[in-house]
């Protein structure tokens, strides 16, 4: 986990560091805020310096919820039956009831230890992969590369392809995770067996 933790923090900050060189090509042109397409600066109209802090609060909380995931958190013991698939296992795991994972998408958990550990795995993941094609997207704008030129005719606003692929890979990566977590479960439990 130690080595885990280590790896993905560092390709956090370089990839949040690559997607931060290729906005700043934009933002210091005259005019360059008028095409940014952060929430923060289009809603609330957030410069540079802004968007700065806003950014190392926001991998401050990542960071340290990934931390949590890593060296904190331990899936706690069920006691109120055995779960059939991934699904019941979460609803076991954040609700203590085997028919609520519906309530994820809407209800805090009540073991909330659950949520801060798995936010901070599904995150740290998901803005790596909003920050590369971010980058990628900056970058291919910015140089009018023609593969992101025929692309961009394509899907017409690459934003909407860019914010899909993120909110996607959000829920696999938690899937993922609930999938990997129940497995470890089953083979926990017949080894007890």
């Amino acid at each position: 986990m130690k080595l885990r933790f280590i790896l993905l923090t560092i390709m956090l900050l370089f990839v949040r560091g690559c997607d931060f060189y290729s906005t700043s090509l934009w933002i210091f042109q005259e005019n360059g805020m008028a095409d940014e397409t952060n929430p923060l600066t289009q809603i609330f109209d957030v410069g540079w310096n802004g968007l700065l802090i806003a950014n190392f609060i926001v991998i401050s909380i990542v960071l340290i919820m990934f931390y949590y995931y890593c060296f904190k958190y331990k899936p706690r013991q069920i006691s109120n039956g055995q779960p059939k698939n991934f699904i019941e296992y979460a609803s076991l795991q954040y609700y203590n009831q085997p028919n609520k994972f519906h309530q994820i998408f809407y209800k805090i958990p009540k073991n909330k230890s659950i949520l801060i550990a798995h936010s901070g795995y599904v995150l740290i993941h998901s803005i790596i992969i909003g920050s590369i094609l971010a980058t990628i997207h900056n970058l291919g704008q910015f140089y009018q590369l023609e593969f992101y030129q025929t692309f961009r005719e394509i899907v017409g606003r690459p934003q909407f392809v860019i914010y899909g692929i993120i909110i996607f890979s959000m829920i696999g990566i938690f899937i993922h995770l609930l999938k990997r977590e129940f497995e470890d479960y089953l083979k926990k439990h017949i080894d007890a067996l």
